[in-house]
């Protein structure tokens, strides 16, 4: 009696442990709010659409601005007189660069697409990410709702167990029947204590495997509730065809639209690699000026002097004369107005041929193609498995239906063989061992009911998936 008051004062502590009862439209909701999984397809969308975002400005020119200063030593040219000379200077350089591809065979448009559509796949991939972690959150729910009904049929069978052990004490205290059978019926009952135990212990599994999925902490007391199976909306499997069910799941499910659009933004590169083996037409911009510490203007006068020359006349010479520039200041240019004086600018058009490139370009188009085919076998593999998996649960859910109305006969039948036999057992009919067969034998019939109708269930959710009608319990 010790051990069995200490083992109900553990299914007591178990169940005070887990008094916040989460249905399974919480589960789902705070495993899309916290799984890593979804996590990570958020981040990976929204580097994506970084991605995007950058490639579409390429619209738009690239411009540069640059300022240099510099200090040179030594033999230098002059600034102001232009000519070398052995001086220092100390100046610099400001500048504007623009440049803007006016053609390149729509490779930059394609590359836009590409990019654009990649990330409204990566985006959808996030709605896939979460419609497979409902699916598996429902799986989770679903296993812990049978464990539990299996705890509960283990408990009613040792209870049982307890009760038979109590009437054959009184019996063979009476004198009734031997010590013997008493014994046999402590053995099944510690035996069926293990079984709850160890059923305890399937639950508690079940929903570590439950917190685990859903990013929960596992410190944090949690439980979810327990609706009767039979109460669950299923449809009916006639109306879950495989085939009408594949085609509305490719029609419906974000895993096959994430493959369509990656497919479509494989090809907008090949159309963006085959263009970068033509031609490219682009315009360029500059805006330059300088300026230097030692920039100087001379001021000067203009007189009209004795060039020390002379024209000759027959026998006379004559001085000549003619204006003559003399320095009279020097003036060290501004700032600004040395900005305004070098201030220059260009402009030019470039086309850019490519003649030969050790084949990187045809070699990145014939690249591009490959990925393309790629995507599309990926495509073929991901609609063969999802018409693979489809076929499965519709043959399981089948299967399951069949054995769940087997196993409900079974368990009748089993109930019925258990009345006759402990009929027998008490007028002295049957041993005890048989006994404890009969009961084995209803334990496991049960058990086996409930496996077949949670699978049956199961198997019907995943369908209704597959249709798109959901996860609802």
């Amino acid at each position: 009696m010790k051990k069995l008051f200490t083992l109900f004062a553990l299914t007591a502590t178990l169940h005070s442990f887990a008094q916040e009862k989460w249905d399974l439209r919480r589960c789902v909701d705070y495993a899309i709010q916290n799984n890593i999984s979804v996590k990570q397809a958020d981040v990976q969308a929204r580097l994506s659409k970084l991605q995007a975002d950058q490639v579409r400005m390429t619209r738009l020119p690239n411009a540069n601005a640059n300022v240099t200063t510099t200090y040179q030593h030594g033999l230098n040219i002059n600034p102001t007189t232009n000519v070398f000379e052995n001086i220092d200077i100390s100046g610099g350089n400001i500048g504007f660069q623009a440049n803007y591809t006016i053609f390149n065979w729509f490779t930059r448009k394609n590359n836009i697409e590409a990019n654009a559509i990649s990330a409204k796949a990566d985006q959808m991939n996030i709605e896939k990410t979460k419609n497979d972690l409902a699916l598996t959150v429902a799986n989770a729910f679903l296993q812990v709702m049978l464990r539990k009904e299996q705890a509960n049929v283990s408990k009613v069978q040792l209870q049982q167990s307890q009760e038979q052990l109590q009437n054959t004490r009184k019996l063979v205290a009476a004198g009734s029947q031997p010590e013997l059978n008493a014994i046999q019926f402590e053995a099944q009952v510690e035996r069926d204590s293990a079984t709850y135990i160890q059923a305890l212990a399937g639950v508690e599994q079940g929903l570590i495997n439950m917190k685990a999925v859903m990013n929960l902490d596992f410190a944090t007391t949690f439980d979810i509730v327990y609706p009767d199976v039979a109460s669950i909306p299923v449809e009916n499997i006639l109306d879950l065809q495989p085939e009408s069910v594949y085609s509305l799941a490719i029609a419906n499910q974000p895993q096959q639209k994430v493959t369509a659009l990656r497919i479509e933004a494989a090809q907008r590169l090949v159309a963006a690699s085959r263009g970068a083996m033509y031609p490219t037409l682009s315009a360029s911009g500059t805006l330059s000026t300088r300026f230097a510490n030692n920039v100087y203007d001379y001021r000067t006068q203009s007189i009209v002097g004795n060039t020390g020359a002379y024209a000759l006349d027959n026998t006379k010479q004559y001085p000549v004369y003619a204006p003559l520039n003399s320095v009279v200041g020097i003036d060290k240019v501004a700032f600004g107005a040395q900005l305004n004086r070098y201030f220059g600018q260009s402009l030019g058009l470039n086309l850019n041929v490519p003649l030969f490139n050790a084949h990187q370009a045809r070699t990145q188009w014939e690249r591009s193609k490959i990925n393309v085919r790629q995507t599309q076998l990926q495509d073929d593999q991901e609609k063969q498995t999802l018409r693979s998996n489809i076929y499965n649960s519709y043959q399981d859910a089948y299967s399951s239906l069949q054995k769940y109305n087997a196993s409900k006969k079974s368990v009748a039948v089993s109930e019925k063989a258990l009345d006759y036999a402990q009929k027998r057992y008490d007028v002295g009919l049957l041993g005890t061992l048989d006994l404890i067969t009969t009961r084995n034998n209803v334990f496991t019939a049960k058990i086996t009911e409930l496996s077949n109708h949670y699978e049956y269930v199961f198997k019907l959710k995943v369908l209704e998936f597959y249709k798109g009608l959901g996860i609802k319990l």
